[in-house]
């Protein structure tokens, strides 16, 4: 499997300054669109688990390609990295609804 590029999830605040979230990753496209997100939920029915998000389709358009919980941060990964579209880090243009 390759190895994917995860990086902490960052947010802009309404001040410009930027901050990265604790146990929170996002798996970005080239073009910095992401693809993919984990993130741990710390309290209600799921604390200590982890959230997955898959943010592409199965023919790499943008929507949902799946949702789930896992165990670990790890199983979150490896869950999103199984749905990615084959090739969906290659350097080429992202599809986008209008061109499909």
């Amino acid at each position: 499997m390759t190895k994917r590029d995860w990086r902490r999830t960052s947010f802009k605040r309404l001040d410009g300054s930027v901050e990265a979230a604790p146990d929170d990753w996002s798996l970005l496209y080239d073009n910095g669109r992401p693809i993919a997100r984990i993130y741990h939920y710390g309290f209600g029915p799921n604390a200590g688990r982890w959230a997955w998000f898959v943010l592409v389709t199965p023919d790499g358009v943008p929507g949902n390609g799946g949702t789930g919980v896992a165990e670990s941060g790890r199983e979150a990964r490896e869950a999103c990295e199984r749905l990615l579209p084959p090739g969906t880090q290659e350097r080429r243009p992202l599809p986008t609804r209008e061109s499909v």
